[in-house]
């Protein structure tokens, strides 16, 4: 596996404001500590007095999510070592998680990135608060990740996934980013022609794509992640403030060179490369069905798209697929990402089983649940080498064929820091 080192420089403690509003960025390896309960064989406290495994119902937010079960053998083994069951729903729609909000009908643990509807103590218990009701389940959180998930009322109720701050970085040698992504077809591209080294490239794909395929959408974009990709590739920071090089802080619409980012999209709109549609899109389900059904030759989003794209594309009996662009386009490329993490677990005020609830997250935060989720088994999916990096014995970057199986990645991706998702 190759390995670059990564160009992100984070922005810990300074976002405490926006904290647990930001999607898809960086959490610590250390931002919680394994806990007591990390053994092969369970923990018997996790038991009810009966001696049945209890079971918590977990709902998670995300309409694209490819599990719609709690099965495969890692979330067994998951299962296996904290001593209970779980059962999953995935969302419908967009909706579903406001209407059970204002219901009061909830499930134990909801899985969301909506912080605004669950960062509240009268539907959320916060964690905070969990940390003094139970000091005998080992649940430290660094004081970092408690300051940039607080919410309005000084309380934090979650642990936004995928942000590490800068001193966490430091620690490692070689590390890969995840991050927004740019995909195009590869069969068009290669009956084009088509090349993908600096940014002017762009302008010439489209142009051919669209002389080539009058029919069909010359690009997409992901109503989530819309143009982040391009953004980093012209060295903007995403929303939120940054640090400049003397250390002040700028709020992001102050950037120099945003504007050149707003006239090169609005550009491509005005020569049809982009629809009007897509701008009305309220769900990425709706990116994901115009690109699987093969009308579209690229997509603006994350990189971990074109893997679920692909997957689906195979089960509908297709044989196109879609390919990363991962070389850098410009000089100016960036992977700076002020952002403080994104979905995270919250408990709710219906769960049945707190305790039983808040050793489910103090595990799965921890380092070995983390590794399990995110890798899988040490010995059986992964080794770990004298530096401590991971050897896969899959294709950790997309191999659908293993992942979804064993139930690999994914579940990862509901607590995951950025460490650990980084030099994997």
């Amino acid at each position: 596996m190759k390995w670059k080192k990564a160009t992100a420089v984070l922005l810990s403690m300074v976002m405490a404001v926006t904290a647990a509003a930001c999607g898809s960025t960086r959490q610590t390896q250390g931002g919680s500590s394994e806990t007591g309960i990390a053994d092969s064989q369970g923990t018997e406290s996790a038991r009810e007095e009966n001696g049945q495994v209890p079971t918590l119902t977990m709902f998670v937010d995300e309409t694209w999510w490819p599990y719609e079960k709690w099965e495969g053998a890692i979330p067994e083994e998951f299962e296996k070592r904290l001593g209970v069951n779980i059962e999953v729903t995935r969302a419908a729609d967009d909706n579903q998680l406001s209407l059970m909000v204002a219901s009061g009908d909830m499930p134990d643990i909801i899985c969301s990135y909506r912080y605004q509807y669950l960062a509240d103590s009268q539907v959320c218990y916060p964690l905070d608060e969990l940390h003094e009701t139970y000091p005998e389940i080992e649940f430290n959180v660094d004081p970092i990740f408690q300051f940039v998930n607080k919410a309005a009322d000084d309380h934090y109720y979650t642990i936004g996934c995928g942000f590490s701050p800068e001193y966490d970085y430091d620690k490692y040698d070689k590390i890969l980013s995840e991050g927004p992504g740019f995909m195009y077809r590869s069969d068009i591209a290669e009956e084009l022609g088509l090349e993908f080294k600096t940014l002017d490239d762009l302008d010439d794909t489209f142009a051919k794509v669209a002389e080539a395929y009058p029919d069909m959408t010359v690009c997409s974009f992901n109503c989530a992640h819309k143009f982040n990709w391009l953004m980093q590739q012209l060295g903007l920071k995403g929303n939120g403030y940054y640090e400049t090089a003397d250390g002040t802080l700028k709020w992001w619409l102050r950037q120099d060179g945003l504007l050149d980012y707003y006239k090169k999209v609005n550009e491509w709109y005005r020569k049809g490369y982009l629809t009007a549609e897509n701008f009305a899109y309220q769900s990425e389900d709706e990116t994901k069905e115009i690109c699987v059904g093969g009308n579209v030759f690229a997509n603006f989003g994350y990189d971990n798209h074109a893997d679920n794209y692909n997957a689906a594309i195979t089960a509908n009996g297709d044989d196109f697929r879609f390919s990363l662009v991962t070389n850098e386009l410009s000089d100016s490329c960036t992977a700076y990402d002020t952002n403080c993490g994104g979905r995270g677990l919250y408990i709710t005020r219906s769960c049945k089983d707190v305790e039983t609830a808040y050793k489910l997250l103090a595990y799965a935060y921890g380092e070995e649940g983390m590794k399990l989720l995110m890798w899988g088994i040490d010995g059986e999916d992964y080794t770990v080498d004298a530096d401590g990096y991971p050897t896969f014995t899959y294709d950790f970057q997309g191999d659908n064929s293993v992942l979804q199986p064993r139930g690999l990645k994914y579940w990862g991706w509901l607590v995951h820091n950025a460490i650990v998702t980084s030099i994997a």
